[in-house]
């Protein structure tokens, strides 16, 4: 069994749980038609069949199970819009699960996306299933309405349950010439290029007949197929145009065919052509069972293509979907990228994959991350070449090794296989993605292209928005600065405090090992963590004597004042704890709430500890500054009850490891 199998298994009441949270959380409206035990029911049942169908490799059991879902909810009069999707509560819950094994080290992050595609993919297929099943059962119920097409029930369900196309038509052949009692019968279909060719046929030799129809003859047959009714042609039939469809007789090798076509109100699907190959008259009876065939035969066509299609974007959206759950976790622009490349990777089988951004002066494209080979080299003239014209032209590329091709005459390929898309946002391109793969023999098909260019866009409007919000951050924290910087300047003593409190906050929660998310919150909160002095006098704040009681009542109103002035500004919302407890004591003993040791924020202690240290190392009116190592021992002193002494060891480590001139 693969690693996800047997995580599944053990974890399997999690899942279950983080499944019950989304179902419960959906809303009644998204659910009224199913209540959310029955699906949570699903989802338990669906988790099973697919731990035992990762560790067999075989479907069936699963496939079946949600075959008899869609006959279910058919038989129920459960509208389809309205059928549970329990598989996308299942794979969401998976992925929420999985992930926490990721951010634990149990999980390589690659092994989670490719094991997930693996995942998303069977699942996608329940899916599929279950609407093949649910549309079958109408089909059949349908027809049974109708006694004169009773002996079609048979086709009805093969047409129902079949997938293969190609057996679909093989099937319709078969049946159509037993429902009708005309012993030959030859199917053709139109191809993508709008020609008709011969697919199936119940007798020698037809197909071979067919393969090169002339010109006028399949205009004629393609003009009957869309007037959508029955037609006799025989010799001298004297029809329009029966001088063109009479041609049929020849390359059919019969005196007198019947020609059914193979027309939706969506649009025209072929034709079949039936006979005995010999003169005679086709009853009435045969006629209407040939058309009733033709019309059965049409939909299973048409349906295939769709349920086709839609198998085809259910697993694009599953590929897709792992993008827009993993990429908003993404606060580092090089993390960003990195984990765009693991995915990009991972959903098309590459072994390397590289990213390309401008740069903002002249627009020239260069390498920002790349995964793959320590010796592959990811700004070669070739790839840059591809990226170049990729990124001007807005269109994706895909090379195979040996093949040339006419937009690039002068590149050859370094690897089996490559693709190269697009970051394209509102049809601008903000660079271009690559991934190559040096496998023997790999190929990359239109599905991987299209799956990859959806990729591509998908990871483009990331990337556009972390450079936004990068470029707003940076205008931010400018304006922030210097409004820091204007408060300090009111005291020559404290000018630069703030910056020097960041710098050691920052690197205290980094050696910590603390989510950027929260490093980014302490650099904020250390920067304005004073900036309720704004409303304490100037000869408080300059004072070079001892504060009177009074005096210091004002200055402990900074934290609260500091707090009202941020409090407007909701994105900044998460520092408002942090600069509001800064001055709490680990043993109580601080202001402004006396909050004791663990219920005092994280970034207050943190901020505590930096602000204590720049402050002691630096000159005040009312002392001169101290030693570094004087500052250290009065933090060690302090430890346990000013200070939180988990943070004052990190500090104090790094201090000892860095020069005072690298980390002040």
């Amino acid at each position: 069994m693969s690693w996800i199998g047997e995580a599944l298994e053990t974890g399997a009441q999690e899942v279950i749980e983080e499944a019950s949270v989304l179902v419960t959380g959906r809303g009644a409206a998204a659910i009224a038609a199913v209540p959310n035990e029955v699906i949570l029911e699903q989802v338990r049942k669906t988790l099973q069949l697919l731990v035992d169908t990762l560790g067999q490799g075989e479907e069936s059991e699963l496939l079946g199970h949600w075959e008899a879902v869609g006959r279910d909810c058919s038989e129920g009069g459960i509208a389809l819009a309205e059928v549970p999707d329990a598989t996308d509560v299942l794979k969401r819950a998976i992925w929420t699960v999985m992930e926490r094994r990721v951010e634990s080290g149990q999980v390589d992050f690659k092994d989670l996306v490719e094991s997930m595609m693996d995942v998303e993919s069977i699942l996608a297929d329940c899916r599929v299933a279950m609407i093949r099943s649910y549309l079958g059962s109408r089909a059949v119920e349908e027809t049974a309405t109708s006694a004169r097409l009773e002996a079609m029930h048979s086709l009805t369900e093969l047409l129902s349950t079949e997938s293969d196309k190609y057996q679909v038509f093989q099937a319709l052949v078969d049946k159509a010439a037993e429902i009708t009692g005309l012993s030959r019968c030859t199917l053709l279909v139109f191809g993508e290029d709008g020609s008709l060719e011969p697919v199936a046929s119940n007798f020698a030799d037809s197909m071979e007949h067919l393969r090169a129809i002339p010109d006028g003859l399949e205009a004629a047959l393609a003009g009957a197929v869309r007037k959508g009714v029955p037609l006799v042609v025989e010799r001298g039939s004297g029809q329009d145009p029966g001088s063109a469809l009479e041609d049929i007789l020849d390359l059919y090798r019969t005196p007198t065919v019947l020609i059914a076509p193979l027309k939706t109100d969506v649009k025209p699907h072929g034709v079949m052509l039936l006979d005995e190959a010999r003169d005679g008259k086709f009853s009435d009876e045969q006629v209407q069972l040939a058309m009733a065939v033709a019309q059965q035969a049409a939909i299973a066509i048409e349906k295939s293509d769709l349920l086709r299609d839609m198998e085809k974007r259910l697993k694009h959206m599953a590929a897709i979907g792992i993008v827009a759950r993993t990429l908003p976790s993404y606060l580092d622009p090089r993390q960003q990228l990195h984990g765009l490349l693991e995915i990009a990777t991972a959903i098309v089988k590459a072994d390397r994959g590289a990213i390309l951004l401008p740069d903002e002066m002249f627009g020239v494209l260069s390498v920002a991350s790349r995964v793959g080979p320590e010796d592959w080299d990811a700004e070669g003239p070739a790839l840059l070449a591809v990226a170049k014209w990729v990124y001007e032209n807005g269109e994706p590329a895909s090379l195979e090794k040996g093949v040339k091709d006419p937009r690039f005459p002068l590149v050859q390929a370094g690897v089996e296989a490559s693709i190269t898309a697009p970051l394209t946002v509102r049809s601008k391109s903000v660079g271009a993605i690559y991934v190559g793969t040096a496998a023997p023999g790999a190929r990359y098909d239109d599905d991987d292209l299209e799956l990859f260019n959806n990729f591509a866009a998908q990871s483009a409007i990331s990337v556009e928005n972390t450079q936004l919000y990068e470029r707003l951050q940076d205008t931010y924290l400018g304006a922030i600065g210097s409004l820091a910087a204007a408060i300090e300047a009111r005291d020559p003593y404290t000018v630069g405090h703030s910056a020097r409190v960041t710098q050691y906050a920052v690197a205290i929660a980094e050696s910590m090992g603390l989510p950027q998310e929260n490093i980014e919150e302490l650099r904020l909160a250390g920067l304005l963590h004073d900036l309720g002095k704004i409303g304490v006098p100037d000869r408080i704040l300059n004072k070079p004597g001892r504060l009177t009681e009074e005096e210091y009542s004002a200055i402990k109103m900074h934290p609260a004042l500091s707090m009202r002035i941020i409090e407007p500004l909701p994105h900044l919302g998460n520092i408002i704890p942090i600069i509001y407890h800064h001055h709490e004591h680990y043993d109580g003993s601080g202001y402004v709430d006396g909050k004791v040791g663990e219920k005092i924020p994280l970034g207050a202690r943190i901020i505590a500890v930096a602000d204590a240290f720049e402050a002691m190392t630096s000159d005040r009116p009312y002392r001169t500054a101290l030693s570094r190592d004087q500052a250290m021992t009065e933090l060690r002193r302090n430890a346990g009850s000013q200070f939180d002494p988990r943070i004052v060891a990190h500090f104090l480590d790094l201090l000892d490891k860095t020069t005072q001139g690298a980390l002040e």
